[in-house]
């Protein structure tokens, strides 16, 4: 997904808030605003959730963000992708990351088991408690989910995920996995079709590097994504380099649809979005694309995002941001440096 709910930004934050770390500096340092925060529709563009991820690790020098018993040292997912990107295919990749996660550290337990026509990924912590809101679990079963789906070229549909808990975003926690989520489980696991185990590895060494340099932000969204009515919009509103984005009305859209307006709605309600989210996420993506390009002037961005006037845009720039795009992009040059006003104080 192209942004992320608030609850998975502070709950993020709760392993490095344990281990004595400013939280409000960890924002800062990934440029994501408090103010959105405090409202729990809010949403933030993936590629600043994964500065304040990345920039949580670096601090602690901890991939587990703060979460477990003993820390695991920055660079150790890197090194058990480059161990299972020889593998034959998704299982032995599979059996190899579990092998090499299960030797190296106490703090977790993975494993594999086929039972019939599917597939239970299941992961045990050793001190689940300090986990306490369950956003590492989460994050811990995205990360396996979308390393593998981008290793074998396609996205892996789960049939279901099974935690023993109950999340605190239900409707988040539905976005992040696409599938029926069983509640009061015995193992917090995922499933999915056996079938996929026989793909091949479909990437490159040189395309894993490139792949480990943007990690986290490939690893927050699924690979090919899915076929939902939401997806089939943005790729019908997405335009074409340098044209200007134009936004249909949402009768517009159903005529295009050949669907009714009401029938447009119901359908995106039941996938937890509205035409206008549509609308509004994809334009605040596009305005974060087209910022980081510097040669492009602001009124420039606003025009192809069919602003009537650059103020339009940075108040509306303001409500998805936080900040207003000129402060975005000077934030843009400037990359985080981990020092003393990391400590709380």
């Amino acid at each position: 997904m192209a942004t992320i709910g608030t609850h998975y930004i502070k709950s993020a934050l709760g392993g490095a808030k344990a281990r004595g770390l400013n939280p409000k500096a960890l924002l800062r340092m990934a440029r994501i605003p408090e103010r959105p925060l405090r409202d729990p529709k809010a949403r933030i563009h993936v590629d600043l959730v994964a500065k304040l991820y990345f920039g949580i690790a670096k601090a602690l020098n901890d991939e587990f963000m703060g979460f477990t018993e003993r820390p695991i040292k920055l660079g150790t997912f890197a090194l058990m992708a480059d161990y299972v990107s020889t593998a034959a295919n998704l299982e032995e990749l599979f059996q190899r990351g579990i092998r090499f996660y299960n030797q190296i550290t106490d703090e977790l337990t993975m494993s594999l088991e086929v039972e019939g026509d599917h597939v239970y990924l299941t992961t045990v912590f050793k001190r689940p408690e300090l986990d306490f809101e369950h956003f590492y679990i989460e994050y811990w079963h995205v990360i396996w989910h979308r390393f593998a789906s981008w290793f074998i070229g396609k996205p892996i549909k789960l049939v279901g995920a099974y935690i023993n808990y109950t999340p605190i975003d239900a409707e988040e926690f539905r976005l992040l996995f696409r599938c029926p989520t069983h509640l009061k489980s015995k193992y917090n696991r995922l499933v999915f079709h056996r079938s996929y185990l026989t793909s091949p590895l479909v990437k490159t060494k040189r395309e894993l590097q490139v792949f480990l340099r943007r990690a986290p932000i490939d690893m927050l969204t699924i690979p090919g994504e899915d076929t939902s009515l939401t997806a089939r919009i943005n790729q019908m509103l997405q335009p074409a380099p340098g044209q200007v984005l134009l936004l249909p009305t949402a009768n517009e859209m159903a005529a295009r649809l050949d669907i009714s307006e009401q029938t447009l709605r119901r359908r995106l309600s039941e996938e937890g979005k509205s035409y206008q989210q549509i609308k509004d996420n994809l334009r605040a993506d596009l305005a974060c694309d087209l910022l980081a390009n510097k040669s492009l002037a602001i009124g420039d961005v606003a025009r192809q995002l069919d602003f009537s006037e650059p103020r339009a845009f940075t108040r509306a720039f303001r409500q998805w941001q936080g900040m207003t795009p000129r402060e975005y992009r000077n934030g843009l040059r400037d990359k985080p440096q981990f020092h003393e006003e990391l400590a709380a104080r």
